[in-house]
């Protein structure tokens, strides 16, 4: 098959006769037809998470057709639009009993500890792991379930979001989606810091209700040094964390979300017990899927505004490297098959 391949060298390269998946009797062979580009991917290409070693096709943010399933599929059939949920677990210890799959020790994910990724033609996948993608969704919007899925598991949990005042540090596709998700579970105001002019202006189309530009200095309408109830970590930045202990409030929740590849602590513990504070993380939400593609189909979340750059695959190589090299920004980057229906 047709595959965007890491390299040992530590480029991206399409390779045209990649192995496909072979899929089991009790799997389904998935068309990608949409393939998001995380920051996750570009970090592990740059050595900052060492999740897999090249050669390696990267991609957990997946949605496609089924091309067939194996003779023990029950329930999906050829041609069906999907989701794909890239955590695999072994469906039997603790973890994957308590609705934790992705605390598996057996486990993984898709394109980036296990298996061949979505920057692939097809991947294989059990049918615990697919989810119907509505008509009236885009590939692409259904290749966003996935960081929307993340996202949403971390604000479910904080649990305090009605009523508070809600600071979200990083306007990249997780921040936007924070400030959203933060709005649909009764936040009374979303702010959101960062240093790009672009994804704040992006931020306040998506409903934030203000946008504070930490590069020139700008502050929130609450005032200099104001506090709030739930602060939200989503760029990966050290500094960013320190911010957030700054900026919440005594009592208030802190949700740490991105990842910085760094060994340095970035939290010191005496300031988290001097404020009370709570602090809840995610990585996945096994049982939320359903919920988010509602959310999106309903559009109380839109998640295809995010995207600012559509690059068929037979491109994606090139723009890979470029991301990679630091040559290009984007806000969020889709891989998608040229001539798909539903993008």
């Amino acid at each position: 098959m047709r595959a965007i391949v890491w390299q040992p060298d530590g480029r991206l390269e399409e390779v045209a006769d990649w192995p496909a998946p072979a899929p089991a009797e009790d799997e389904a062979l998935v068309r990608v037809r949409a393939a998001g580009i995380c920051s996750t991917d570009l970090h592990m290409v740059s050595g900052r998470l060492d999740f897999a070693k090249p050669p390696w096709v990267l991609g957990h943010e997946i949605a496609g057709s089924i091309e067939r399933v194996g003779s023990r599929v029950v329930g999906w059939q050829a041609g069906d639009r999907v989701v794909v949920d890239p955590v695999i677990g072994c469906g039997s210890c603790r973890s994957c009993l308590s609705g934790r799959k992705y605390l598996c020790p057996d486990g993984g994910e898709i394109g980036t500890t296990t298996g061949s990724g979505g920057y692939g033609a097809y991947v294989a996948v059990k049918p615990g792991n697919l989810y119907r993608l509505p008509d009236a969704l885009s590939y692409e919007e259904g290749a966003m379930m996935e960081p929307l899925n993340c996202t949403l598991g971390a604000i479910d949990r904080a649990r305090n979001i009605a009523g508070a005042r809600v600071a979200v540090f990083g306007g990249g596709p997780a921040g936007q989606l924070f400030a959203q998700l933060a709005h649909v579970y009764g936040a009374a105001s979303v702010t959101l810091f960062d240093k790009r002019e672009e994804t704040l202006a992006l931020g306040l189309r998506l409903g934030a209700d203000e946008a504070v530009h930490l590069s020139l200095g700008g502050e929130s309408q609450y005032g200099a040094g104001a506090v709030f109830d739930v602060v939200v970590e989503a760029s990966g930045s050290v500094d960013a964390v320190r911010s957030c202990l700054e900026r919440v409030a005594p009592g208030g929740t802190i949700v740490l979300y991105g990842l910085n590849g760094s060994d340095a602590p970035s939290i010191p513990s005496d300031r988290i017990v001097a404020k009370d504070l709570g602090v809840v993380t995610c990585i996945s939400a096994p049982l939320l899927w359903d919920r988010g593609i509602r959310l999106v189909e309903s559009g109380r979340v839109d998640v295809g505004a995010i995207v600012s750059d559509r690059v068929p695959f037979g491109a994606g190589a090139a723009f890979l490297n470029e991301l990679t090299g630091r040559k290009r920004q984007v806000v969020k980057a889709m891989l998608i098959e040229e001539g798909a229906d539903g993008t």
